[in-house]
Parts: structure tokens; C-alpha cells; sequence
């Protein structure tokens, strides 16, 4: 039975469960109809506007384009490049939003993310693999490395003056959520089963840990509402 209502209920209770760089986030209560309208503005700030780092500009000696090859490396640029895309770099001072990295490696070897950590970056994904250099191979490339959100095309990368001619644009996914959902339950408060209970399960590549990611999009949220509750001067 419907009761009188003057105002919402406020939701009161949150659960927290993180295992690596996941985690389970139960909210509630929400009345009827407002756990979607809470939860999927949440999810689309996180996969949209989480922070992240990316290289966006590559350059190795020896080499002029992406479609070139190194001598005595087993793959050729355009497989490196794709190798180094997959490893997710993280600035260590976090006032800077760019770096720029410089790498020497002699064969033989194999190199992985855990190779490329230096004074200036962290590697989220160490384990990654990234290139094999036979006994005769000398490898020397630097990489730019931007913090930003979503996904930049290396097209958008070149036009910036910032980034010299001598580097390869790349394209940039910066996002470091690698999955976001929700559910909606209905839950009982004092003997009422229209309240709704939100279940966010949240998975990032580790450049953030996902509790940081939540408060940062519902941070970012707060912001955007922000302007409806401002005094406005005609």
C-alpha cells in the first residue's frame, strides 16, 4: 500500500567488496525508479570520463614510419606498436599530465612491461609482453605519455604542435575501466518491496583502483548538477 510521502528516503546502506581490481558495490535503499536513474548516469561518467594514461607518440632510432622493421627484432613496428598500446602506463607525479620516456635495450632479449618502469612511470600491467630482440638487435625508442579520458585518434595526435615531427602519433585509449555494470534489485524496508537496491560490479586495468574510480565519476557528477542549485543573476 502506498503511504504519504513528503520527502525521499535517503539511502542509507553501501557495501563495499574489492578482490584485485574488482569490485562488487551495493547501494540502498532507492525508491522506486531512481536506482536507474542513479546508476546509469554513474556508469556512463565512469567508462566516459575516468582518467588514464596513454602513450600518444612513439619514436625509434632507426625508424621513419610505423610501417617499417628493426633489424634483429622479431616484430615488426606496427606489431610493437600494438604491444605497447596494451601496456597501461601510469604517471608517477601525479601534478603532470605528460612525459616523455627514453628506452635502450640490447639482445638478446625479451622485454615486458615490467622492462619499461622507470623514474617517471609505473606499470599497471608488468606481466604484459611487448617485444622479442635476438643477440644482435639494439633497440632505443621514447615514448610521450598523456594523461587524459576516453579515446584520442592518432589523426587528432598529429595535429598537435606539441608533438614533434620526428615521433609517430598514436592513437590514444586512455580510459582505464575495463567494465562496468550494474542490477537493480527490489528490496523490502519495513514490510514495503518497491525500494530498489543498486549492485555496481566495476573492473579497472589497474592504473586506478575502482573505489578511486567510483568517487572520482560521482565527483564529476556533483559537478554537473552543480549549476542547478546556483543563484542565478538576471
Amino acid at each position: 500500500m502506498n503511504k504519504i510521502k513528503t520527502e525521499l528516503l535517503i539511502p542509507y546502506d553501501i557495501s563495499f567488496k574489492e578482490e584485485g581490481n574488482r569490485a562488487t558495490i551495493e547501494v540502498a535503499p532507492f525508491e522506486t525508479g531512481f536506482g536507474v536513474s542513479v546508476a546509469h548516469p554513474i556508469r556512463r561518467t565512469l567508462i566516459a570520463s575516468t582518467l588514464g594514461f596513454a602513450p600518444v607518440a612513439l619514436k625509434i632510432d632507426g625508424v621513419r614510419h610505423e610501417f617499417d622493421s628493426l633489424k634483429g627484432m622479431l616484430e615488426d613496428v606496427a606489431s610493437f606498436i600494438i604491444n605497447l598500446k596494451n601496456i597501461r602506463f601510469r604517471i608517477k607525479d601525479a601534478s603532470k599530465n605528460e612525459v616523455e620516456v627514453h628506452y635502450n635495450f640490447n639482445g638478446p632479449k625479451e622485454i615486458y612491461g615490467k622492462d619499461l618502469v622507470n623514474d617517471l612511470v609505473d606499470i599497471a600491467n608488468p606481466d604484459e609482453y611487448v617485444a622479442t630482440l635476438n643477440e644482435d638487435a639494439v633497440l632505443n625508442f621514447s615514448l610521450i605519455i598523456r594523461k587524459g579520458m576516453g579515446f584520442v585518434p592518432s589523426e587528432n595526435i598529429r595535429e598537435e604542435e606539441s608533438i614533434s615531427e620526428e615521433y609517430i602519433p598514436l592513437d590514444a585509449f586512455f580510459s582505464p575501466i575495463k567494465n562496468a555494470v550494474y542490477e537493480i534489485e527490489n528490496i523490502l524496508v519495513e514490510d514495503e518491496t518497491n525500494f530498489e537496491k543498486i549492485i555496481f560490479d566495476i573492473e579497472t586495468d589497474g592504473q586506478v583502483s575502482p573505489d578511486e574510480a567510483l568517487k572520482d565519476a560521482v565527483n564529476k557528477l556533483f559537478s554537473q548538477f552543480a549549476i542547478f542549485t546556483e543563484k542565478f543573476d538576471v
